[in-house]
């Protein structure tokens, strides 16, 4: 009796030992199996905001304003506009012909210092076209005394700019201008203008205007 009694007394010691190791077992894989749904979720809600960002980004209007630092998104260009700029969007349109102009207004005391503008409506082919453009559009000879000074090549970032400097009887200013070639033929005029006047007075070759230029991706 003693023998059977120590032989049960074993066999249930056995059970209730195996029946330990598989509840610690099954505890361990839903443990692992919740990591792992945690995980998959934080991934998911991450790529959600990614997409939302980048759609917000895309969604520019007319009118838009507010201070850098900022990155506008257009069909155009991308540009930082830096800490230490106000920005406005002056005009925006597109087509889905991929013809269309950008124009931010930026500037230190408000937004009439600067402008960028980005354009494929211009019938440009290289950068000497861009400065010539440049140049018509103001008419010079509508000024008195106006005159136009081309200046040296500079480049910012992936960019070669060829800066123009205007003068006439209401003022001056300053521009950088630039040609991007487009796989549609569509090509891209850029110009980034600063003015000298007695009220909104913005150095072209001020560090923030650069960084401006240098942040300026076109497409």
């Amino acid at each position: 009796m003693k023998k059977l009694a120590a032989i049960l007394l074993a066999l249930v010691m056995t059970a209730s030992l195996a029946a330990c190791g598989g509840s610690g077992e099954s505890s361990d894989t839903k443990e692992t199996s919740a990591q792992s749904s945690a995980s998959a979720t934080s991934e998911a809600k991450a790529e959600e905001t990614t997409v939302e960002e980048t759609t917000a980004s895309a969604e520019l209007q007319e009118g838009d304003s507010g201070e850098g630092e900022k990155t506008l998104d257009s069909d155009f260009c991308t540009v930082t506009i830096p800490e230490g700029f106000k920005y406005k969007i002056n005009a925006y349109y597109h087509d889905e012909d991929a013809l269309g102009t950008i124009k931010i207004d930026f500037g230190k005391k408000g937004t009439t210092e600067g402008r960028l503008e980005v354009s494929t409506t211009r019938m440009i082919s290289s950068l000497d076209d861009a400065v010539n453009e440049c140049i018509r559009v103001r008419n010079l000879d509508t000024y008195k005394e106006g005159k136009s000074e081309i200046g040296e090549e500079v480049t910012y970032g992936d960019t070669t700019y060829k800066e123009v400097k205007m003068s006439h009887e209401y003022g001056a200013e300053t521009c950088l201008v630039s040609y991007y070639k487009r796989a549609d033929g569509k090509n891209i005029y850029v110009e980034i203008k600063t003015t000298q006047n007695d009220f909104d007075k913005l150095p072209i070759d001020d560090p923030l205007v650069q960084e401006l230029a240098k942040s300026a991706v076109y497409k």
